[in-house]
């Protein structure tokens, strides 16, 4: 019973210490309680969007818009570099451009090659105004120790968007689970999907992320398919990130 008592007092004593670190981080504390009402009326008032925005496009849609002219200029360097080697072998580098622009046209959005491209990111995109569908989650997460609460980021105005293409694809392989649900499969690839999902941030008038949890914020949940307006940018290492004006929820 002592050693009961013991443990009851220590669980208590870290709980305590861990809503101090985040009352001192600026965060949400313990409890939903410690949001100001009307701190979280402002930002769902500026964040919720009342209707879908025009000329949608996906996930890996508009990373593709934004890595255009690094892509190209990507493919530019390998024709340069295949003339430079000599001609012996010019059939050879055309039949790999071929197989190369064949894997683009087909989208595969989980194979080597497309994940190859995602660490080619070596400067940041300039950023670009979008309205991008995606769902929230519905794919293994890549960033498990920097992200553990992924789809979200807790007490913080995050969440991570999925391709819906992508998710359709594991779907119709008929390879589906559970949200949290453990796959080795899923856990083996997670890190190919960097590709395939954008950070949505909601900042505030000093472009901090808002303090509040985005479950909490706009009430969102985990496969949710949304449409986020705002500034879509692809950063160096080739992390995609949303600074969201405005968020639409699709029922």
């Amino acid at each position: 019973m002592i050693r009961t008592l013991a443990r009851n007092t220590l669980s208590s004593a870290f709980t305590l210490a861990l809503c101090g670190a985040f009352f001192l981080l600026g965060q949400i504390g313990c409890t939903n309680s410690s949001v100001d009402p009307a701190l979280l009326a402002k930002y769902q008032e500026k964040f919720t969007l009342t209707s879908e925005p025009p000329e949608v496009d996906t996930v890996y849609g508009i990373r593709e818009t934004l890595l255009g002219t690094s892509e190209a200029d990507h493919e530019d360097h390998d024709h340069d570099h295949s003339d430079s080697s000599g001609h012996d072998h010019d059939s050879e580098d055309q039949a790999d451009h071929e197989e190369e622009a064949h894997e683009h046209e087909e989208h595969n959005h989980t194979d080597e090659h497309a994940h190859e491209h995602a660490k080619e990111v070596a400067e940041s995109t300039e950023p670009q105004h979008v309205a991008m569908v995606g769902q929230i989650g519905g794919l293994a997460n890549p960033w498990e120790e920097t992200q553990p609460e992924f789809p979200f980021a807790k007490s913080q105005a995050i969440f991570f968007l999925a391709d819906p293409q992508a998710i359709a694809e594991h779907a119709a392989e008929g390879h589906v689970h559970a949200p949290g649900e453990e796959c080795a499969f899923c856990a083996a690839h997670a890190e190919e999907n960097s590709e395939l999902l954008a950070v949505v941030r909601l900042v505030d008038e000093k472009g901090q992320v808002v303090p509040i949890d985005a479950r909490e914020l706009l009430n969102l949940k985990v496969n949710d398919m949304v449409v986020v307006e705002g500034e879509a940018q692809v950063l160096e290492g080739g992390m995609m990130v949303v600074k969201a004006t405005g968020v639409f929820v699709r029922k």
